[in-house]
Order: structure tokens, then sequence, then C-alpha cells
């Protein structure tokens, strides 16, 4: 065996030996380093189906059943937070198909806003929903017994499901009212400017009052339907500071429209504090103008001395005269319920 090949015989050896004992260890270093600069990211978790079946397992059907079958709805934004109404609630409610979407739609904001975040949020804050930009707001607070409020509805079950984008929260009913009109109207105070957002809060404050007082005071009917429109004044009447109110002790309105009902409510209320002083030294025949559009109160009987509160409206007596006064309302309780062309009213 000649001198070349023993040395290229050597030389194979060696350079075996090398590659089965070094190789390994390069090519482990080498994806080492590969995988130290380039982690390799988790698959996202799969929101419609987690959520669908955590939500059917805990009773939100219907909800359930909309992110399964549009689950665009609810992820078309990076993050969202979700409010589940319950079934019980859903199945009552006497909407039209259509309405099913915006409802649900009403109940999405763009944002993750878990029970945390939205308890870091000033009282009456306002953030927008998936339904045209409608804004809802957080009208009740109360960390150290976690409640809250998102327009006046208790979240009932805060942070019930948590994902990295998602927040789902249940709630105790829908954001919109339906007793009146079908339709989602945000709460006025998510439309106006902050000054006359606290000329609103004021109000509101100073109209929960009065409520609470006719209730006990019994003009209970007439205070529930002054309440429920309150909203729908305010936002038509965003300047309106003073009121004075006539409150008959029974009204009927059940068997009315949603429009009369509004304008009838409205034809109670004055937009300008009078009292009953003021009232008697008006002249018979003298006009009122009201809240309800085109719709004016007459001064049908006057009174020789005030002392004797004796005062009548439409012909309507005022039975207890400022029996409620504050710095911008003031209520007169009257016999029976104005009446008013194309609604009938039944008074006790």
């Amino acid at each position: 065996m000649g001198t070349k090949t023993q040395f290229f015989i050597i030389a194979t050896i060696l350079l075996a030996a090398i590659t089965t004992i070094f190789l390994p260890v390069i090519i482990t270093t080498i994806s080492l380093a590969y995988h130290h600069h380039h982690h390799p990211s988790d698959p996202p978790p799969d929101f419609p189906h987690d959520a669908t079946q955590f939500l059917r397992s805990n009773g939100f059907n219907f909800i359930a059943n909309l992110i399964h079958i549009s689950p665009d709805l609810f992820i078309s934004t990076p993050e969202a937070t979700i409010f589940a109404i319950p079934d019980s609630i859903m199945s009552n409610l006497s909407i039209p198909p259509y309405m099913t979407i915006e409802l649900a739609t009403y109940h999405i904001s763009p944002y993750k806003l878990t029970i945390q975040d939205l308890f870091h949020k000033p009282l009456n804050t306002c953030f927008p929903t998936m339904f045209q930009q409608q804004k809802i707001s957080i009208t009740k607070k109360d960390q150290q017994n976690q409640l809250l409020e998102i327009n006046n509805v208790l979240i009932t079950h805060p942070d019930m499901f948590l994902q990295p984008s998602v927040a789902i929260h249940a709630v105790s009913g829908p954001f919109a009212s339906f007793k009146l009109l079908p339709q989602i109207n945000e709460l006025p105070i998510c439309n106006i400017n902050q000054s006359q957002r606290l000329d609103v809060i004021k109000i509101k404050a100073e109209w929960k009052m009065m409520v609470k007082f006719l209730t006990s005071s019994g003009f209970s009917p007439f205070a529930f339907w002054l309440y429920n429109v309150l909203d729908g004044i305010i936002k038509d009447h965003p300047n309106l500071h003073t009121m004075t109110i006539f409150a008959p002790p029974v009204i009927e309105i059940m068997e009315m429209g949603p429009s009369v009902v509004h304008k009838l409510l409205r034809y109670h209320i004055v937009p300008k504090k009078h009292s009953f002083k003021h009232l008697a030294s008006m002249p018979e025949g003298a006009s009122i103008m009201t809240l309800c559009p085109g719709k004016e109160i007459e001064i049908t009987g006057t009174v020789g001395d005030v002392s004797d509160e004796l005062l009548s409206i439409n012909r309507v007596e005022i039975t207890s005269p400022d029996l409620l006064s504050s710095r911008s309302f003031v209520v007169h309780g009257i016999a029976r319920a104005f009446a008013m062309d194309g609604a009938a009213s039944s008074v006790s």
C-alpha cells in the first residue's frame, strides 16, 4: 500500500469521525439559535367555538347561536366586549325579527373591557357599540360591592368569559327599552357636550326624586309613565332647565299608541316654572305652551284670593298646588288628566 493511499484512508477516517461527533452539535446549535430568534407563536384561541360552547353550557343559547351562525358580527374588530342577554329575556321581547341583529350589535363594543376596566372609568362614561356607532353608558357603579350598570341594566356575571381580545359579561336585560317604541335609542347623556351632560345629570337626579315623591303621594301611575318618557324629553329639549308638571292621580293609557302616550305626557309639562301664585295671577283665557308640539293649556278658572287655592286649567281643578318644588321644577296635583284630541283618559 503506497503512502498516498495510506494518507487518503487516514483522512477519510478522520473526516467521518469529525462528522459523526460534531455535526449533531452544529445542527443543534443552529437549531437553538433559530428558535431563540424565532419564537413559534401559539395558534390563536378559537373564539367562536369556545365562546359558543361556554355560553350554551351556561344557558345563553340565543347569543351562542348568534355567534355560531354569524361570527363576523363579533370578530369584525381586533377586540370586542359582548354583553349577553339571558334567553328568558330575549324570548319575551316583542320586537320585529330584523331588530334581533340590531339589538345584538348594540350589546357589542369594539374594545375589550373587563369589569375592572369598566370600574376604572368615571360614572356616565359613554363608549361605542357596533350598532350605528351608538353609545352605551356606565350609569351606576359600586366597586366595593362589585355592582355596575350599563344603561341602567345590571351586569350580573362580570368577566363570564375572557380571551386575550374578547370579554363577555352577562347582563340582566337589554340596554334598550321597548316599552313604548320598538326602536333603539342611545341615552341622551351620550350625545351632548360635557356642560350639557352635567345639567342632564342634575335634572335626572331631581327627576328621580320627583318620581319617588309622586309615587309615595298617590300619583303612582302618572309617575311611572313620566319616568319612562324622561330620556325622550331630554333628547328633544337639551336646554330644558325649568318646568311645571301637572300630575293627575290616575292616567289610563294602556290602549293608546306609543306616539299618543308621548304626546299626552308632554301635554302635562310646561317648559317654564310656574308657582301656583303665578298661575293664579294670570287672566282667565291665558294660554301656556306645553312640551307637546303645538299644544297649549288654558287658564279656565281664576280665584279672587290666592289663599282660596281654587284654580282650574283646561277646566280641571288644581287640587294640590305647589305639591313639590325645587330649583328646576314645580309640581301641581290636578283632579284628573287633561283631555287631548286623539287621547282618552280615565280618572278617579
